[in-house]
């Protein structure tokens, strides 16, 4: 039996659907073309990869050229991971936003990596491990601590005690990556969770002409459109500067941080449910069935990428829709294994 091998995104997408599991990961399935919010997310984070690279290194604390790398970075990203121009003002805006937000606070923190990768053996079982990559990992100048950063885009309420942050306390990417930590020779203080939310503004439509309404024409005033109301489309230039305006007047509702620790009797509960997986996944590759989970069709706002396929519409075969990976962990070069 060879080496399973496990990440934190295996892992729930097995604990999601064992069918979609078993397109992606046993049969190494992918969607052609990424969905519209995936796509956007793949674009800020290779923003983001460049934005924390420029900081790299003892000297200066405050680097020049961090926005210019990141908004580069994501122009030529946009080829992989295709959106719209829509897509794309958006994320040019949420860069610059971010850059205004957290470059004050840089001085604090020495990057020792970005996209740094690790694997780390489950304790008593050989032939298994848990792989990952860190976004980027950091030192505290005033303690000498190390913490590792974990960027996020969503759509969720980030507001202080919502749902989203309640759920990091059982959040097993934090405990899977403090031990990533470890194997590769730090104690980990915790995890910086960086958070970025994902605008839900459009741009804005003419309004058809049937359902225009015009003020009455005053002896100073010509009669025009309800303020609400719009002749023309709206320019991705305009998009640009509303959502600008919106994110810059309260940045707070957009970007949000958050220290989250580990007590070590965390680590150890959170190990026990990784192993427990872990072996229902090497299980599963012998079994003749994978259940699906209707249930889990439509998560995290979007439709699954293989609802076609489990609903009998479409085919895993039809090339004009889907590929094969070579390796089912795409994100990872897993060289050290």
């Amino acid at each position: 039996m060879g080496i399973e091998v496990v990440t934190k995104s295996r892992l729930a997408c097995f604990g999601a659907c064992q069918r979609l599991h078993r397109l992606r990961y046993q049969l190494g399935v992918r969607p052609l073309v990424d969905g519209e919010t995936q796509a956007w997310g793949n674009l800020m984070h290779a923003g983001l990869e460049a934005w924390w690279g420029t900081y790299m290194g003892d000297e200066p604390l405050l680097r020049v050229g961090a926005l210019t790398n990141a908004l580069t970075a994501m122009d030529v990203a946009r080829a992989k991971f295709p959106v719209d121009d829509a897509g794309m003002a958006k994320a040019q805006v949420m860069m610059t936003a971010y850059d205004a937000r957290w470059a004050p606070s840089m001085p604090a923190w020495e990057v020792l990596g970005v996209e740094v990768e690790f694997v780390a053996t489950i304790p008593g079982r050989r032939r298994l491990r848990v792989a990952g990559k860190l976004d980027v990992l950091v030192r505290k100048r005033i303690d000498g601590t190390v913490w590792f950063v974990e960027h996020k885009t969503t759509g969720a309420d980030l507001s202080l005690g919502s749902t989203y942050w309640q759920r990091l306390r059982m959040d097993p990417q934090v405990s899977i990556y403090h031990g990533g930590c470890r194997a590769l020779g730090h104690e980990p203080a915790g995890c910086l969770y960086d958070v970025i939310d994902r605008p839900g503004q459009k741009m804005l439509k003419a309004t058809p002409e049937a359902d225009r309404k015009y003020t009455k024409a005053t002896k100073t005033e010509p009669s025009r459109l309800y303020k609400n109301q719009r002749e023309t489309d709206e320019t991705v230039e305009e998009f640009q500067e509303r959502l600008a305006e919106l994110v810059t007047t309260e940045p707070e509702l957009y970007f949000a941080r958050a220290e989250v620790i580990r007590l070590e009797s965390e680590l150890e509960e959170s190990a026990k449910d990784v192993e427990a997986i872990a072996l229902q996944i090497r299980d599963s590759a012998t079994a003749e069935h994978a259940p699906r989970n209707p249930g889990a069709c439509h998560l995290y706002g979007r439709t699954c990428e293989f609802l076609s396929v489990c609903d009998g519409t479409a085919s895993i075969e039809d090339d004009t829709k889907f590929r094969r990976a070579e390796n089912p962990h795409e994100e990872l070069t897993l060289t050290t294994i």
